[in-house]
């Protein structure tokens, strides 16, 4: 056997920026975890360091944001300690980007020698830019299980890097493989190597993909990878592929089992885009959860066009405690000509509510506001919606033009884009419309304002409604981070 000169990989989830207002959340890299599984499954030793959570309680103050994961010096130590012949970096969206380069430039600072890998969603839309840093010399672009293996196994055996997906330097100039090809058998891959992070530490902090959570070991699970519909605002898609591609109910299943009973796992998260679109297996998939007595919710949200009454009974007898309903508009125009995505008309909505709460599961809606194109009386409907249809809680958001979205390209055409906000957040508006534009119709302050306004006095409208239900979302939460109760007032999911 030909020794490999690239054996030992190290895994890296950079520190993360959010704002100050926001819930400090502590999610598993399942990304990461993929791919140290299909890392491990080809004979090679992996290591995963989650520089958010080694350094979850280490925050630097940045103003109306805050960092928080390892310091530079700690990670440094961390990567010398482990010694790896390359290193993979995930950025995963345009606001990582910087801590993400950052990391790649400590990474060469320890030794120029070790090949440096980045990989995620920005990178994936935008390869060119990532790989011309100085400190990044490959670019996966895509879904990495397979890609990151090809590209081991020609670099230890001196091969062209003649696949799909890859950017890379040559010399003096820059070589792209662009993407075209995505994994169609899901149940091919390993299961995510969990034992590579302290999962016990990620249940001891508590702050998971949906903070507020039921029970207090949760852990996050995807089931589909793929989207079939191209909403205006979405880059993700263009990262997972329109093909809407799905595990199989026993492949799910026998992970959710490998949770519960290695890990004593007492609540799936569900952070699929779309998990009920093949309404056969979704039916499938919660008649053959019920057996394990879990809490589980949808924190990325639900199309609602493929959910019905049936679906409802069995989400609730399968451990449903909260969905979440991508709305983003409460205007019919707004979505079928600025968003174009379909959800159905008020009372149909209204009636699915009502459906849950009588199963006792709670409703949270996701709202988008501030599309050029959109009046102010549209924009007004999408606050109003919430308080008219029964939502127990709801989430708005400011329309972001993510790179990759056609929102961005929309925007960039226009001459709209605030080029210093993209990728920041979605608390301020990275829309910038000129007061003589006919999109114009309020400035991007009074727009938060409107978003602030509106958040509180629904959060405040739903306490006083149903206090009981109220301090029931929020018990697990309050529980353990009692001092960051102000934070629920804020956006909530």
């Amino acid at each position: 056997m030909v020794k490999r000169k690239f054996n030992k990989i190290m895994l890296i989830n950079p520190p993360n920026t959010m704002p100050k207002n926001s819930v400090r959340r502590l999610p598993t890299p399942l990304g990461l975890m993929y791919l140290g599984a299909s890392l491990r499954q080809n004979d090679y030793d992996v290591s995963i360091l989650d520089t958010t959570c080694e350094g979850y309680f280490n925050t630097r103050d940045l103003g109306e944001n805050i960092t928080y994961g390892l310091s530079d010096e700690n990670i440094s130590t961390k990567i010398k300690e482990y010694a790896p012949d390359l290193v993979g970096v995930t950025s995963m969206f345009t606001a990582h980007q910087s801590n993400s380069l950052n990391t790649c430039n400590l990474i060469k600072k320890i030794n120029p020698e070790i090949p440096v890998v980045i990989g995620g969603i920005h990178p994936s839309l935008n390869p060119l830019e990532s790989i011309s840093h100085s400190s990044i010399d490959y670019v996966v672009i895509g879904e990495g299980e397979y890609r990151l293996i090809n590209l081991l196994d020609s670099l230890n055996k001196g091969k062209p890097l003649d696949f799909d997906g890859i950017a890379y330097k040559r010399k003096d100039s820059i070589k792209l493989n662009p993407m075209s090809s995505r994994i169609i058998n899901l149940d091919n891959l390993p299961l995510p190597a969990r034992d590579l992070v302290d999962l016990e530490n990620y249940i001891k902090i508590g702050v998971p993909f949906g903070p507020f959570s039921r029970k207090e070991r949760v852990e996050q699970i995807m089931t589909t990878r793929g989207c079939p519909f191209s909403c205006s605002f979405c880059s993700t898609v263009e990262y997972w592929g329109h093909h809407f591609r799905t595990r199989s109910v026993e492949n799910v299943i026998k992970e959710i089992g490998e949770l519960v009973n290695k890990y004593h796992i007492e609540e799936i998260q569900f952070t699929d885009d779309n998990l009920t679109a093949n309404k056969k297996r979704a039916k499938d998939l919660f008649t053959k959860l019920k057996k394990y007595g879990l809490s589980w919710s949808t924190p990325n949200g639900l199309m609602i066009q493929t959910i019905d009454e049936e679906m409802i009974d069995l989400m609730a007898s399968s451990g449903a405690y909260q969905v979440s309903f991508a709305v983003e508009s409460g205007s019919q125009r707004v979505l079928k000509e600025i968003i174009n995505k379909k959800v159905p008309q008020k009372s149909e909505v209204k009636k699915y509510i009502e459906r849950f709460h009588k199963n006792n599961v709670q409703v949270h809606g996701l709202f988008i506001v501030g599309f050029p194109g959109e009046t102010r009386d549209e924009i007004q409907q999408t606050l109003n919606y919430p308080f008219d249809l029964g939502f127990d809680s709801a989430s708005f958001f400011i329309a972001h033009p993510m790179p990759g979205s056609r929102l961005y390209k929309e925007c960039e055409q226009k001459g709209y884009l605030d080029t210093n906000l993209i990728g920041k957040d979605l608390q301020h508006s990275a829309i910038k419309i000129p007061k003589d534009s006919p999109d114009f119709i309020m400035s991007g302050k009074e727009l938060e304002k409107l978003v602030d306004d509106a958040t509180r006095k629904l959060n405040e409208h739903t306490k006083n409604k149903n206090p009981g239900a109220w301090e029931k979302k929020f018990e697990q939460f309050l529980k353990r981070h009692g001092d960051k109760a102000d934070l629920i007032l804020g956006r909530v999911t």
